[in-house]
């Protein structure tokens, strides 16, 4: 984050600079069209106006919530800039009746927009003050003679035109940030149950189980499995089953709330939590919620089915400390415990303390 942060800032500051550099090279430019008379007026346009706003943009660069102000910063700076020169391009008709183009205004544009980077609502905003103002200029100023509606028309439409770009560009990013953001969650998680999905739910349990080691806590691994799930999906259909997945996802996601607790789905009608620096006692509990969440649940099992509303079994292994364990293993115990918990009528749970590797 403050690696992306500190590029950004870098970025910003390369295009503040690139941005100083044209108006130098336009400054070249436009001294060998104006008389002479006027260098005193232009100088004192772009160093002592348009340089000292840049220059407080630069400052600002360094202020800790630039980031976070930026847009706003850089829309004050177009209309700033723009305005300036809708005052050069007055003063040198008004006192020396000399015809200053105005397409400063549209680059100012541009450059702040797509350059510096200001959103669409803003760049918005800042184009319409800008449109209005040159309107204003040309309404108490005809600099243009009879180009002046011309004028008024192409300044309007670019900054238009460059508005537009903007929200196109800037729906295109948000397009393309939802569909990143959903194939990122759908490569980690089990889109039925909105859970993680079996890879996602191995990588992150053994990064619980290192940081387990390293501070020498607990570890327990839970295998939950819904009971005679082959004969409700054959008698009530597999979309009513795909509902009994829902259920055990959400009754999973009620007992388990910390940040550290690790829930998936590990296959079919499995599911796996991964437990953390917990008390065996506390594991007790949150077998016996699950279970009893199930009977609030109500769901009427298959006529053949052992219980006849839907249940689940748990297996559960619980290590003391992690040392010499491993992901696998666990899951393994947890397989066996969940075994057992079958055999011995299903709709409850076994807890076993995990057997130290060697």
């Amino acid at each position: 984050m403050q690696i992306n942060k500190t590029r950004e800032l870098l970025r910003l500051r390369i295009a503040l600079i690139i941005g100083t550099v044209l108006v130098l090279a336009f400054m070249a430019a436009d001294l060998m069209l104006l008389p002479s008379n006027m260098y005193e007026l232009y100088i004192f346009d772009r160093l002592l106006l348009q340089f000292p706003i840049i220059l407080v943009v630069v400052v600002l660069s360094f202020w800790r919530r630039f980031i976070q102000l930026r847009a706003n910063i850089f829309a004050g700076l177009l209309i700033a800039l723009s305005y300036s020169n809708y005052w050069l391009i007055w003063i040198c008709w008004e006192e020396h009746s000399f015809i200053f183009p105005y397409e400063g205004t549209i680059l100012y544009a541009f450059f702040c927009v797509f350059a510096l980077g200001i959103p669409f609502k803003l760049a918005l905003a800042a184009n319409v003050i800008n449109i209005l103002g040159f309107l204003g200029l040309m309404w108490v100023a005809p600099v243009y003679g009879d180009r002046v509606p011309i004028s008024m028309a192409f300044v309007s439409g670019s900054l238009f035109i460059c508005v537009y770009a903007r929200y196109r560009l800037d729906r295109s990013v948000r397009m393309l940030k939802e569909t990143n953001d959903r194939l990122l969650k759908l490569s980690k998680f089990d889109p039925l149950s909105d859970l993680l999905n079996r890879r996602a739910l191995l990588k992150q349990s053994e990064k619980l189980l290192a940081l387990s080691k390293r501070h020498k806590v607990s570890m327990v691994v839970m295998m939950l499995d819904l009971d005679d799930f082959k004969k409700y999906n054959d008698c009530f259909g597999h979309q009513q089953g795909d509902e009994a997945i829902k259920i055990q996802a959400r009754i999973m996601k009620q007992v388990f709330k910390r940040e550290t607790d690790i829930l998936g789905r590990y296959g079919g009608e499995e599911f796996i939590v991964v437990l953390s620096d917990i008390q065996k006692e506390q594991v007790e509990k949150h077998c016996d919620a699950l279970l009893n969440k199930w009977t609030e649940a109500a769901l009427e099992h298959a006529q053949d089915a052992k219980h006849p509303l839907v249940s689940c079994s748990i297996g559960v292994v619980f290590a003391k400390s992690a040392e010499n364990m491993s992901i696998d293993s666990l899951i393994d115990e947890a397989d066996k415990a969940l075994y057992e918990a079958k055999e011995k009528g299903k709709a409850q749970f076994v807890l076993n303390q995990a057997q130290c590797l060697d």
